[in-house]
C-alpha cells in the first residue's frame, strides 16, 4: 500500500472526491434510470477512478424515479473499470493532467500505479510553475513598456515652456518614482528569465526520464 503520507493524502483525496459526488447530479434521468445498464454504469465509474460511494449517487438519482440500482452488476463493472484505471500508464495520465487520486486501486496494482501517477504530477506541478513564471515574466515585461511609455509622455510635457511650475514639479517627481519603478521591473525580469530558463530545463529533464510517451 502506499506510504503512510501518501495514504493519508489519498484518503482525504477520497473523502473530498466522495463528498463533492454526493453533492452533485449523477446526470442520469428517469428513461436512464429505468433502463440503466448498471454493468456498464460502474465500469465507466471504475474507468474514471470513482471511489465505490459514486453509486450512492446514482442510488440517490434514480429513487426519484422508483428505480434502484442493481449493486451486484454495478460493483463486477467498477472492478473491470477499476482494473483498467489502475494500469501504470494510466496513472501517469492521471497525475500528468493534475487529477487526484482517490485511492481506490487494489494493494497488489497500487505501487507501480502511485509511482507512475507521481512522476506524472511531479511533470505537472513543473510545467504548471514554468507557466506561471512566464505569465510573471510577461506580466513584468508590460509593465516595463507601459512606464517607459509613461516616461516618454511626461518627458514630452516637461519640455514644453507653458507648463506651470507646480505641474512641472509633479512630473519632476514622477519621473523620479519611474526611475525606481523600472530600475524594480527590470531587476524583476532578471531574475524570472533565469527561473524561467532553470524551469525549462528541468522540465524537460523530468520529461526525458518518464518512461512513458507524452
Amino acid at each position: 500500500m502506499l506510504p503512510t503520507s501518501w495514504t493519508t493524502l489519498a484518503s482525504l483525496s477520497a473523502l473530498l472526491v466522495a463528498a463533492l459526488l454526493g453533492g452533485c447530479a449523477t446526470g442520469l434521468d428517469k428513461n436512464q434510470c429505468q433502463t440503466a445498464d448498471w454493468n456498464t454504469i460502474g465500469y465507466e465509474d471504475g474507468l474514471h477512478g470513482l471511489p465505490a460511494e459514486r453509486i450512492g449517487v446514482h442510488r440517490v438519482a434514480c429513487a426519484k424515479h422508483q428505480v434502484a440500482p442493481n449493486l451486484a452488476a454495478y460493483t463486477a463493472g467498477r472492478e473491470r473499470g477499476i482494473q483498467a484505471y489502475c494500469q501504470p500508464r494510466n496513472g501517469f495520465r492521471v497525475g500528468l493532467n493534475g487529477r487526484s487520486y482517490a485511492n481506490v486501486c487494489p494493494e497488489a496494482s497500487e505501487p507501480p500505479f502511485v509511482d507512475a501517477y507521481r512522476m506524472g504530477r511531479q511533470i505537472y506541478g513543473a510545467r504548471a510553475e514554468l507557466r506561471n513564471t512566464q505569465s510573471r515574466l510577461q506580466a513584468a515585461k508590460n509593465g516595463l513598456a507601459q512606464t517607459d511609455a509613461a516616461v516618454v509622455n511626461i518627458t514630452a510635457e516637461l519640455v514644453q515652456p507653458q507648463v506651470p511650475t507646480p505641474r512641472r514639479l509633479f512630473l519632476a517627481q514622477e519621473l523620479v518614482r519611474l526611475a525606481g519603478e523600472r530600475t524594480e521591473l527590470e531587476a524583476q525580469i532578471g531574475r524570472l528569465t533565469l527561473r524561467s530558463r532553470e524551469l525549462a530545463i528541468d522540465v524537460r529533464e523530468l520529461e526525458r526520464q518518464s518512461p512513458f510517451t507524452l
